[in-house]
């Protein structure tokens, strides 16, 4: 029998899932981070400067404004020092996120596992 998208793409979220199940693990064994946290290091790091507005964090994590506050209050204080918030100087109702050099460091360490990981699933 022809195998359909739809089997094509059940086949595909199946491996998705597979490997994020693989890298949350990982990364908590080795790096103490959360897939999400590592998530957040990696966009704070790769963005202008080091830093976004939190609103904007949210929409590349796809997380709501309370999953997001509740996943950089853990972050700040279960990995001290990673990320610094700061106020929006042009709107005091926003909010920035920044990876400081500790943060940048423990990406560095994690990106190995994860590249490594990635490479080897996605062959």
């Amino acid at each position: 029998m022809k195998r359909n998208y739809f089997d094509q793409w059940i086949e595909f979220t199946k491996k998705q899932k597979q490997i994020e199940e693989q890298l949350e693990s990982k990364l908590k064994e080795d790096s103490q981070l959360t897939l999400n946290e590592y998530y957040v290091l990696y966009y704070l790091n790769e963005s202008e400067r080091g830093k976004m507005r939190l609103s904007d964090l949210e929409k590349k994590l796809f997380l709501s404004q309370s999953a997001m506050s509740r996943l950089i209050s853990r972050m700040e204080n279960k990995n001290c020092g990673v990320i610094q918030r700061s106020c929006c100087e042009d709107d005091k109702r926003g909010m920035y996120l920044s990876i400081t050099s500790k943060g940048m460091n423990t990406l560095a360490s994690a990106s190995v596992l994860v590249d490594h990981i990635l490479k080897n699933e996605l062959k």
